[in-house]
């Protein structure tokens, strides 16, 4: 297993990719948009002449004893799965099988219901006569990329590998021992796998709908949810600390539970604490609009004769990627009380419309917690004009706001 091929070559295909061809892998990325593959091959993912990238799918399964598939599976306005895509590489795969001794192993990281290898993977080879667990070995191993965190890289997440034969198991646990330095464990069925993958990003959608909830409660009643965060967190046990914020962002806390609330829903059952926790969380973004508002219209201003400046597009801190960014329904709502948006993203400079943090607007709104905007200065924010901050994140520093003369408002914070 030394011929790999990586469909998708996204944030999860160019990692795998790349840390494969550094591992000794004969490595093709396949991607069905041919920028994305000229990009590949002007400016290679990695140094290493042991990869290439095409548009030709097949060709590459033909030249290949391991395919990882990476493709998106993402949810459509129903918060139904869009599975359209690995259908379509599941089909590209299996007219290019080639005979190999003991199959070619088809390995999906894309996140995924459980179900969906047995249900739409696995038939895809069947109707072209593949037999899986004989001439196809079919695995699932949920993606655990973390964009940007350097403590975390691929190579060193632990990583859950199913299958639902022993063969196909086999076959991938090998795989990704030879990929990986962290630590394999497999499970009893590509369904099993698929499942872990949910309730990982579920338990986060979850608790961060918590302190949500509890944050604007708190605030109701006078009392600093940061304070009392900080309070609980002394307990050595017992406790996981979560963030308030205005919104959650991503490819993966946002989506991956509708891929269970779907499945519940197909068998009449119900997942009243998924449900709660999307509801919840999606209300932040209107909840931080609204907050910035309320705070303009006590400075004396007008909604639409104000201005406000959001700082932050991205998801996250201090990575270009905008998937499912809190920002975008931040300015949706901002933009019904006909509010003057202006954008301000160091890490994404060409869609950010002006070129500094310090503008002469009305508002400066924090939505996303970049390194760079620790250290605002409210000096310089006062001299500008600003009258309102709203830390959507709740990681400025509120005294030297207010002693700018500066008016804060905090997630939870009275």
């Amino acid at each position: 297993m030394r011929r790999l091929a990586v469909f998708g070559l996204g944030y999860v295909g160019s990692e795998v990719a790349m840390l494969a061809s550094e591992r000794g892998f004969e490595v093709t990325g396949v991607d069905t948009d041919s920028t994305v593959v000229q990009a590949a091959q002007d400016a290679p993912l990695t140094t290493s002449e042991r990869f290439t990238a095409t548009t030709d799918g097949a060709a590459a399964v033909t030249g290949a004893d391991t395919v990882v598939v990476t493709v998106p599976t993402p949810i459509d306005s129903s918060f139904s799965v869009d599975l359209s895509a690995l259908q379509a590489v599941c089909e590209t795969v299996a007219t290019g099988l080639p005979e190999s001794p003991g199959g070619t192993l088809v390995v999906v990281e894309s996140t995924i219901p459980p179900g969906t290898v047995s249900d739409i993977v696995a038939p895809a080879f069947e109707d072209l006569g593949h037999v899986p667990g004989q001439d196809v070995q079919l695995a699932h191993a949920p993606e655990r990329i973390d964009p940007g965190n350097d403590e975390w890289s691929l190579a060193e997440i632990p990583r859950v590998v199913g299958a639902d034969n022993d063969s196909g198991l086999d076959a991938a646990v090998t795989f990704y021992e030879r990929l990986l330095d962290a630590s394999i464990h497999p499970v009893s069925s590509t369904a099993a796998a698929a499942a872990s993958k949910i309730i990982e990003n579920a338990y986060r959608d979850i608790n961060i709908a918590f302190v949500n909830e509890i944050a604007t409660t708190l605030e109701q009643l006078g009392i600093d949810t940061t304070e009392v965060l900080d309070a609980a967190d002394t307990k050595p046990f017992g406790f996981t600390r979560f963030s308030p914020g205005a919104g959650v962002g991503g490819h993966c806390i946002p989506i991956d539970p509708y891929f269970l609330i779907e499945k519940a829903t197909s068998k009449d059952l119900n997942s009243r604490f998924l449900e709660t926790a999307r509801e919840i969380n999606d209300k932040m973004p209107r909840y931080v609009a609204d907050k910035t508002i309320h705070y303009l219209v006590r400075s004396g201003r007008l909604p639409q004769h104000a201005s406000v400046l959001l700082l932050g597009k991205a998801f996250k801190p201090d990575i270009p990627d905008t998937r499912n960014s809190p920002y975008f329904p931040i300015r949706t709502a901002l933009e019904t009380y006909d509010v003057s948006i202006h954008t301000y993203d160091p890490l994404l400079p060409s869609e950010s419309t002006v070129e500094s943090p310090y503008q002469p607007v009305d508002a400066v709104v924090l939505v996303t917690d970049h390194e760079a905007f620790r250290g605002l200065d409210p000096e310089r924010l006062a001299d500008r004009g600003v009258e309102v901050v709203v830390d959507g994140r709740n990681v400025l520093d509120a005294d030297a706001i207010r002693a700018a003369g500066l008016r804060y408002a905090g997630v939870g914070r009275p």
